[in-house]
Formats: structure tokens, C-alpha cells, sequence
């Protein structure tokens, strides 16, 4: 091994972090609503989905996608 390839696994480098917000959280939960349902079928129209009623499933407390707390635990 190199060693820079040694030095990577010491330091437990990561190219790409994931940030540890709610958002990324498995325990984040929230209702997916289709905003233009009515549009739907019409030619160059995308759908469009927002999410509602967002909530931490541990405490059942409503959070921002962007908000982070220490129980945080990445998306299998």
C-alpha cells in the first residue's frame, strides 16, 4: 500500500461527507405531497413533490429538513 492510500485510512478520509442533519436522519419522517396533481398528463409538466409535516421519530417533534441533534443515525 502507498502512503498515501495508509495515511487516507488512518485519518479515516472521506471524499464525500454526508452533512448530519434531519433530512439525512433514518429516523426522519414526513408526508410526500404532489403540489401540481391537477396538472398531471399534460404535455411538459414534471412533477413537483414537497414534503409536509415533517418529524423526528424519536420524539415525534416537528423539525427542518437542515436541523441536526445528537441522536442522529445515517440512511442505511
Amino acid at each position: 500500500m502507498s502512503k498515501q492510500t495508509e495515511a487516507k485510512e488512518r485519518q479515516a478520509y472521506t471524499p464525500k461527507a454526508i452533512p448530519q442533519t434531519c433530512g439525512n436522519c433514518a429516523h426522519f419522517t414526513a408526508d410526500r405531497v404532489n403540489r401540481n396533481a391537477a396538472y398531471m398528463g399534460q404535455a411538459g409538466v414534471t412533477a413537483y413533490w414537497e414534503d409536509t409535516n415533517m418529524r423526528c421519530g424519536i420524539g415525534g417533534f416537528a423539525v427542518k429538513k437542515m436541523g441536526t441533534c445528537n441522536e442522529f443515525a445515517g440512511k442505511a
